[in-house]
């Protein structure tokens, strides 16, 4: 008698949760930046979200959740229902290098990724008028005057920290110059502008929103919109401080119905195909790098077990 109940309740609950991943979504689907609006987790997701909320046939909407590196957001991500509702953009430094240096309440179990999005290499620039013309110049001039130059970051352990760190620590100045960070790269590029730090690390997207100049990408090659601008290791950096790439994706909590994920990731694949977001890339000078539920899993596990030798070179 029990056994019977138990398969036609089973039964019941397994109809449920078909009809309910048939149904979805039925409300507003939450895109979550962990940053503050202005900074490029912010302008990519927001370039985003109209062509996803096309493609899964219902609304979307973007808020800002700032604080901790991008750690609060995720921190009450991972505390969510698993429904699909709740995503955030999870960069490599939220999702894999955050986790490893901080007492956070998730880790490399806490997610379903949904797909990745892009992945573009980081720049160090300067303001337009600055004296630097090179990091010849940055050198010379940060150890005849130690102390005096500040450099930006978004927050310790963020990768515009990671890349002003492997920049001088790899030049070997890292000693002589002052960090200042700040909550989100919008609040960084700000107090560059205003003279208030000298030095930021971040992507092509965001340096091009400002009257910036690049002095060395974080790149395996010279980038085509900047091919003057010369690679980390053309200047002296060393791996594996040379390569650094801001990827991200959608990140949701643990245990999404895999009718739902698959759901999600399609609209995703649709998102980054659509021609306007596509047109966004390009004017943007995002990299997309688009990977599906399972593939993207893989990946992020990799990476959080290999970003353990960034997080050491790095000293964090």
């Amino acid at each position: 008698m029990f056994k019977k109940i138990a398969t036609v309740s089973l039964g019941c609950l397994l109809a449920v949760s078909s009809a309910g991943a048939q149904d979805f979504p039925e409300r507003p689907l939450n895109l979550i930046a962990p940053f503050n609006a202005g900074g490029g987790t912010d302008l990519l997701l927001r370039g985003l979200a109209p062509h996803f909320a096309e493609a899964i046939g219902g609304d979307v909407f973007v808020s800002n959740m700032a604080g901790g590196s991008g750690t609060v957001a995720a921190s009450a991500l991972q505390g969510q229902r698993p429904d699909g509702y709740q995503m955030a953009y999870m960069s490599v430094t939220v999702s894999t290098i955050q986790p490893q240096i901080k007492n956070v309440p998730y880790g490399i179990d806490s997610w379903t990724p949904i797909c990745s999005v892009a992945a573009s290499p980081t720049m160090l620039f300067v303001n337009n008028d600055s004296p630097f013309q090179n990091m010849d110049d940055v050198v010379s001039a940060v150890k005849e005057k130690p102390g005096e130059y500040v450099f930006g970051s978004s927050g310790p352990g963020a990768i515009t920290h990671l890349t002003m760190v492997s920049a001088f620590a790899g030049l070997g100045i890292i000693d002589d110059m002052k960090h200042l960070p700040f909550q989100g790269s919008g609040p960084a590029i700000k107090e560059l502008t205003a003279g208030n730090i000298q030095f930021f690390g971040d992507t092509e997207l965001l340096m091009k929103r400002g009257d910036f100049r690049p002095l060395m990408v974080f790149n395996k090659e010279r980038v085509e919109s900047f091919p003057d601008v010369p690679t980390a290791a053309e200047v002296g950096i060393e791996p594996p401080l040379n390569e650094l790439y801001l990827w991200g994706g959608l990140f949701a909590p643990a245990g999404v119905d895999a009718d739902v994920t698959a759901k999600l990731e399609a609209a995703c694949e649709a998102a980054i195909a659509s021609d306007g977001f596509q047109e966004f890339a390009a004017n943007s000078g995002t990299v997309l790098n688009y990977r599906g539920a399972a593939e993207f899993d893989a990946f992020y596990r990799e990476q959080y077990e290999a970003n353990a030798a960034l997080i050491e070179a790095a000293g964090l």
